[in-house]
């Protein structure tokens, strides 16, 4: 005989709940579903857990009922939906007036089923529901101070947070939100002899938003070990039956931000970016065996960047909103897209060469962990990356003008040699320096290293040197380390004009013919002959 406690509630729960096409999940296949002999199914109508948070960790659970004690002997399993809902395996048991006190371990999913599909679909939006027999409340756990809460689901504002602040460094996010509403599906399937048979755990066209405002300040040197905070938590809960027992499922999400730097002077520096991911991430079970999917398509724009000082700086921050889905308390599937946003400054002294960029990427982690699910399955995960240097500094040299001159040898020439130094995003970039070197025909420069203007222009004076053509002029940026940015050095070039004050002789007979050679074409030409002499 079935040890299954059914309350008159469990009927009325399921005939009353709105049908609601968009969101009906049921299955003809569930009709067949059935649960094992020996399952006690509590629900919190009549029953409450009293057990203290110390003895629940113990697996000690008293239970105290309203009504008749249900009958609970050893290796029975106890199926409630209180809280984040219990399953597990009794190992002893006890009575005392209408409290009973059991010691337990957790069981399985196929401990309760003998045959189930066990399927559910769910956003994180905020709106509590009763649909298809299912009931959806959601809970805000925690908010750090500052973070904002909106009620359309997974969206926060977390401006003028500050991460980290002590000593010499501070780290705030000035403006910051975050938006992550992914419509999450799973469909498990169980047999009587196979165990689980089928699990698919997705996440289609999901959409993540970040768009940040930081603000990182240093009076002086300083190294900030890995920092990890959580800025908010909130989790939706799932009530629903699958062959009368109750199934009790949490999904919680905590926002979490992480933070290392390196600098070894004083800086300041504020920047930002806006990153837009469309992903979809699965992972499925089939046939004994483990495939997962990944698609992404990220839109990723930075913001103007403002520094000040001179240093060395490695600064990493990840947003991360980590999304797990349990089952009767017990982390199943998860889904965790980590946000990463890296920026480095390196400058070299006493050169004062720099070089700097900005990094962002996507690390989405998505897994199932299966100890709730059945006995000999293996867990599984699998880990998609993309990164893209969305700003990077200096990025090109560009000549102005200044190119392919004509002048004479041991004078100026009219218009000086000016580049222009920008970033990857085509922004103009002031104190860059800039490193003038003649390379042929020994001229001179009036300055070899000069830095750009608050526009981002360099410019130098050339004096063509002896009779070489053409003769030359290389311009190069560096970065910190000392190694050309790519696209340099870039080469301007000049030609000298015909010199008349060297002549030559060239005898030809009786006559002699007095010549000039031109220096930019090296020929002669006929000046005047003299015959008789």
């Amino acid at each position: 005989m079935k040890k299954i406690i059914l309350l008159f509630t469990i009927l009325l729960l399921l005939n009353s709940c709105s049908k609601d096409d968009s969101n009906n999940n049921e299955n003809p296949e569930e009709q067949n579903t059935e649960v094992q002999e020996n399952v006690v199914i509590i629900l919190e109508e009549n029953s409450q857990v009293t057990s203290s948070e110390t003895d629940l960790e113990n697996g000690i659970y008293s239970i105290q009922f309203s009504g008749n004690l249900p009958e609970i002997v050893t290796n029975d399993i106890i199926v409630g939906d209180q809280e984040e809902g219990f399953l597990r395996k009794v190992t002893s048991v006890s009575s005392n007036g209408n409290t009973i006190t059991m010691q337990t371990t957790q069981a399985k999913m196929e401990d309760v089923f003998k045959d189930a599909i066990i399927e559910f679909d769910t956003d994180l939006s905020n709106s509590a529901k009763m649909s298809s027999g299912k009931l959806e409340e959601y809970k805000i756990n925690y908010l750090a101070k500052g973070v904002q809460f909106s009620g359309n689901g997974f969206e926060f504002d977390f401006s003028n947070t500050i991460l980290y602040q002590e000593g010499a460094l501070i780290f705030e996010i000035t403006d910051g939100t975050a938006t992550f509403n992914p419509n999450f599906s799973f469909k498990g399937d169980y047999s009587l002899f196979g165990g689980l048979d089928f699990i698919d755990f997705k996440a289609n066209n999901a959409e993540l938003n970040i768009d940040l405002d930081v603000s990182l300040n240093a009076s002086a040197g300083v190294s900030l070990p890995e920092l990890s905070t959580t800025l908010a938590d909130v989790e939706k809960k799932l009530n629903f039956l699958v062959g009368g027992a109750p199934v009790v499922v949490i999904v919680n999400t905590t926002l979490v931000a992480e933070l290392g730097a390196s600098i070894d002077s004083n800086f300041d520096i504020t920047t930002g970016f806006t990153n837009n991911y469309i992903l979809s991430t699965s992972a499925k079970y089939d046939n004994d065996n483990w495939t997962g999917s990944f698609d992404l398509s990220p839109s990723l724009t930075p913001k103007p960047i403002n520094m000040e000082g001179e240093v060395n700086i490695a600064q990493n921050l990840t947003i991360t909103p980590k999304v797990s889905v349990k089952f009767y308390g017990v982390i199943g599937p998860y889904c965790q897209p980590e946000m990463t946003e890296d920026f480095t400054f390196n400058i070299a002294s006493p050169s004062l060469d720099w070089d700097s960029n900005l990094k962002v990427g996507l690390d989405i982690t998505t897994g199932v962990d299966i100890e709730i699910f059945g006995y000999t399955v293996a867990d599984f995960s699998r880990i998609d990356n993309f990164e893209e240097t969305v700003w990077n500094a200096p990025e090109t040299l560009e000549i102005v003008s200044g190119n392919d001159q004509i002048g004479n040898q041991g004078e100026q020439l009219t218009e000086p040699l000016k580049v222009l130094v920008k970033d990857k995003l085509d922004n103009t970039l002031p104190f860059v320096p800039v490193y003038f070197n003649v390379t042929s025909g020994n001229g001179t420069v009036d300055n070899q290293n000069i830095m750009t203007d608050e526009n981002g222009f360099a410019e130098v004076l050339w004096t063509l040197g002896n009779n070489t053509n053409p003769q030359t002029v290389e311009a190069t940026v560096k970065k910190a380390d000392g190694t050309n940015i790519e696209n340099t050095p870039l080469i301007f070039s000049a030609l000298l004009e015909a010199n008349n004050n060297l002549l030559g002789t060239y005898w030809n007979g009786s006559q002699e013919i007095f010549t000039s050679l031109d220096l930019s074409t090296n020929t002669f030409s006929n000046i005047s002959s003299l015959s008789g002499v």
